[in-house]
């Protein structure tokens, strides 16, 4: 009998330990699973090295857009040329903008970098609006248009786009070869030129 109530010590023992260790390893799991999903919550995903990514595929792939090679300017009036021209301008911009305009709504790890992707954002933006309003070009207080005359906005536009993309360039890791950050470079210098000769009247 002293035998068999020994076994059932034994038993009842062995179970309750079984249940202690068992609840022990599902607190432990459930512990670490909580910490796991903490820590996937606290690990953001930023998108510095994306947004450049996009601006240098943009920069490199924009001179392709402006091929107007399938358009037979011969058969058309100029008013048809005028709008073929601006119709692509305004594509062209758009097509940066497609790259870009998403990172309005994401992370960024630098505070100072998504700054410069809004304002490159805005200015994109700007450009577009301009075209699209026949403001890109200077006219004149009389209203006469100027073709080929730039205005002063899209000048300012001009400016800002080169030294967001120079900033991006010098201070923030996009990979432009030296030739290309120094043609930028000059860009700059002749657009703050013609902004400082600008007649506004």
């Amino acid at each position: 009998m002293k035998k068999v109530i020994s076994l059932l010590l034994v038993f009842v023992l062995g179970i309750t330990l079984i249940g202690c260790s068992s609840q022990i390893k599902t607190t432990k799991k459930t512990t670490e699973n909580s910490d796991v999903k903490s820590k996937v919550r606290s690990e953001k995903t930023y998108s510095d090295k994306d947004f450049l990514n996009d601006v240098y595929a943009s920069i490199n792939d924009s001179e392709l857009h402006k091929d107007y090679s399938d358009v037979d300017f011969d058969n058309l009036n100029q008013e048809e040329k005028d709008k073929v021209i601006k119709d692509q301008q305004i594509l062209f911009i758009q097509q940066k903008l497609d790259k870009i305009e998403k990172y309005k709504k994401l992370d960024f790890k630098n505070a100072e970098l998504k700054e410069l992707a809004l304002r490159y954002i805005d200015v994109l933006k700007t450009q577009k609006q301009l075209v699209k309003d026949d403001k890109d070009t200077k006219v004149l207080s009389n209203g006469q248009e100027l073709k080929g005359v730039l205005s002063y906005a899209w000048l300012e536009c001009e400016d800002d786009e080169c030294e967001i993309i120079l900033e991006l360039a010098n201070n923030y890791g996009l990979k432009m070869s030296e030739q290309k950050i120094k043609d930028l470079e000059d860009i700059k210098r002749e657009v703050e030129q013609d902004m400082n000769n600008y007649d506004k009247n």
